[in-house]
């Protein structure tokens, strides 16, 4: 028998992680994570037996293989040995101990796994540990803290779902416990990096301080008095107690200032620890992210999603900053988050632990959900589920934040909504601020026009943004417009990458503020979050949520002379996406026929949604069926905010127009061939990258070349105005209408 038991391998300076103090030290951080939880002992005990097979000689011997550099055949399992312990002595630990490597299982299939475990191998494991003063024997309390997690006022589905969601976070306790103590002993330095955020009270005085210039230095416009109106009405929310609040804003109300207000406020009234604020578009991460460092400074955000890039100019202060927000996202340990919609939701639902760490640090939270609209209708039920278990059982306050509110509250027979959703502002007056800042007019041709009809009707106008349905038939309309004054001509859609992207939209901004001649044809990747200002917007005929985030992009500032135009057309040789964004556009033509519908009205968005709805399936892949069953794994696959698998290619930017960056992409290309693909590079290709869709990408394999898994560089050509898309190699298939 060996004297000594380890958890890990030496670390860099030689020293050999202890098992017992590793077991130990787990159940203390677990302890007081799950202690948000209300189920103290539960996290002590998960923390404790969690790696009890490291007992096993077998093991010990692993480790003594690794540490010498020996050949070794194959890993001996560890995780099993307690989770067998935990299915006899707790059975909710038993998933989440089994699983704290490979991910939660189906527990369908847990009790048959444990059934082959060598018993006589789990007896010597046992012995060993309790030798090594292992507590293998729960307490009273423990027990207590059982019958905590059952909720015997609710039916069994609603229980199910209530247990389903615990499991999730107390699996998160675990997995983030013992990641940190296992960092701790291999890598101290980035150990002692974490927590360098400031707190919430000093985002809170730095954003008061703003707040304060900000008002000293405003003019008594209509619009600032709107702002000020709503700004007031959310520090005035902040005061309630924790719930689900609605928060309608026009256009240009001062949303995303207001909304942090709240959400700062209100978190520091009730003692909770963060705000989290998911976004379904990178333009508006991107703008939200440079507001809020704007008002709070440099260093007080953590923004967490694939397209993040920083500069710094200084290289130390660059490598603390990056080690510390890299740190940080890997569990949100952080007071202030922006963060994608399909980063927060898709965790939630996640069996993986890498996924699932973050979890616990949703407890005490405010969440702000902007733009609430894009909400997927086939996810829509699962998502409601747990957002109210959230608040019911967990002390979590949600925003839904949108000027085009859906309806989510109340049950009816078609969605089981949220019980009761506080507005920050009244809705009376915000019906009055909707009219305030009313700067444009709708109109609606009687029949449908052709691209001719549309293209005759642009080029009467010195300025206009054109928004279609998907991308072909935006190149269709730069197909009707031809080579004459192809100079104004500018198009927006994901053909472009994103660098490209943003030097469309400067362009475009400094023709509008310069009074150039302009015409801007996009898809929907400009119409919520990217701050422009037409005086003519024409809206193919969509989702009537989209035409109105579109119409904000007309007369936005308020300032012409006259009132806005957008003109909703029903296009005679437009395509529609199918599924529930043609669901969409059927119940938005059908309304639209109806008389007195005034789309400055924000409660005609109930009756719309309401409709909507009806006509859909909320839980299209039956996840709230698969959670009853604590099938954790198809629970997980079946979860996707983005249904269609994407394959990402590098365009290496035309060197005669821009040699730098040219340069620079070629030179990551190469370095990434030399060496493999790191975060570091990938994060730097950003920019740079189009997302293929299944079928494009097999459409053209002749025109890429692999240069790391998972990643290809473009060879084929790029057009300056229609991006990847030319008649050589036709990339017209629908978007993915939200850009993540």
């Amino acid at each position: 028998m060996m004297s000594n038991y380890y958890a890990h391998t030496p670390n860099q300076d030689g020293q050999w992680h202890s098992l017992s103090a590793h077991l130990s030290k787990v159940a203390g951080r677990a302890s007081k994570l799950a202690g948000k939880l209300g189920t103290p002992q539960l996290g002590n005990y998960g923390g404790l037996w969690h790696d009890l097979g490291k007992y096993n000689p077998d093991f010990q011997a692993y480790l003594q293989a690794c540490a010498q550099n020996q050949a070794v055949k194959e890993k001996v399992p560890h995780a099993k040995y307690g989770a067998l312990l935990a299915f006899q002595k707790c059975q909710p630990l038993a998933p989440m101990i089994y699983g704290h490597h490979s991910g939660l299982p189906n527990m369908a299939d847990l009790q048959n796994r444990l059934a082959e475990v060598d018993r006589v191998t789990y007896e010597h494991i046992k012995g060993l540990a309790k030798a090594d003063g292992i507590d293998l024997d729960p307490s009273a309390d423990f027990q207590k803290e059982l019958t905590s997690i059952a909720s015997p006022e609710l039916d069994i589905a609603t229980c199910k779902l209530n247990t389903e969601l615990f499991l999730r976070l107390l699996f998160s306790c675990l997995v983030d416990a013992d990641y940190l103590d296992t960092e701790s002993h291999f890598d101290p330095t980035a150990a002692a990096q974490r927590g360098q955020y400031p707190c919430l009270q000093q985002l809170w005085s730095a954003f008061a301080a703003n707040q304060t210039q900000l008002m000293a230095n405003s003019l008594n416009t209509p619009v600032n008095t709107v702002r000020k109106d709503v700004y007031h009405h959310c520090l005035t929310a902040a005061k309630e107690p924790q719930g689900v609040f609605r928060l309608v804003v026009p256009t240009g109300g001062g949303k995303t200032r207001s909304s942090l207000a709240f959400a700062l406020q209100h978190a520091l009234i009730h003692g909770l620890d963060r705000v989290i604020v998911a976004v379904p578009y990178t333009s508006i991460i991107e703008q939200t992210v440079a507001v809020y460092r704007e008002i709070l400074g440099e260093d007080t955000v953590l923004e967490h999603h694939s397209a993040v890039q920083t500069d710094f100019q200084n290289e130390d202060d660059a490598r603390s900053l990056q080690a510390c927000a890299r740190l940080a996202a890997q569990n949100w340990d952080a007071p202030l988050i922006v963060t994608t919609t399909v980063q927060l939701f898709e965790s939630l639902f996640a069996n993986r632990p890498s996924r699932c760490r973050k979890l616990h640090n949703i407890v005490n939270s405010v969440i702000i959900l902007d733009e609430v609209q894009t909400l997927p209708l086939k996810l829509l039920a699962p998502i409601l589920s747990v957002l109210k278990t959230l608040v019911a059982r967990y002390r979590v306050t949600v925003v839904l934040c949108t000027a085009t509110q859906p309806a989510l509250a109340g049950t009816t027979p078609y969605l089981e909504g949220f019980d009761n959703v506080r507005d920050i502002i009244p809705p009376e007056e915000a019906q009055q601020q909707f009219c305030t800042l009313k700067r444009f007019n709708y109109e609606q041709p009687p029949t449908p026009w052709s691209w001719q009809d549309l293209v005759a009707d642009l080029k009467q106008q010195h300025q206009a943004l054109v928004v279609v349905n998907t991308r072909k038939d935006a190149l269709a309309i730069l197909d009707a417009l031809g080579e004459e004054e192809r100079d104004r001509q500018f198009h927006l859609s994901t053909l472009l990458y994103g660098a490209h992207r943003q030097a469309v939209l400067q362009e475009v901004r400094d023709r509008l503020r310069n009074n150039q001649p302009c015409w801007l044809i996009s898809t929907q990747v400009v119409e919520a979050g990217v701050d422009l200002d037409f005086p003519v917007v024409y809206r193919a005929m969509g989702p009537l949520d989209r035409i109105v985030q579109a119409a904000g992009r007309c007369n936005r500032e308020g300032q012409r002379s006259s009132l806005g135009r957008v003109v909703i057309f029903d296009p005679q040789e437009g395509r529609t996406p199918q599924g529930e964004y043609c669901t969409a556009v059927e119940t938005t033509r059908t309304l639209l026929r109806q008389a007195m519908v005034d789309l400055n009205d924000p409660t005609v968005f109930q009756r719309y949604f309401q409709q909507l709805y009806q006509v859909h399936d909320l839980d299209t892949e039956k996840i709230q069926q698969y959670r009853q069953a604590f099938n954790f794994p198809e629970v997980a696959q079946r979860f996707r905010l983005i249904e269609d698998h994407t394959y990402p290619v590098v365009i290496v930017p035309d060197q005669a127009k821009n040699k730098d960056e040219h340069n620079q992409v070629k030179q990551l290309i190469r370095r990434i061939q030399q060496r493999g693909l790191r975060a570091k590079e990938i994060r730097a290709l950003q920019p740079y990258l189009v997302n293929l869709r299944t079928k494009e990408f097999h459409d053209t394999e002749h025109l890429r070349e692999l240069i790391a898994a998972g990643l290809w560089a473009w060879q084929g050509d790029y057009d300056p105005l229609k991006g990847i898309a030319i008649a050589t190699s036709p990339i017209v298939a629908d978007p993915s209408d939200l850009i993540f």
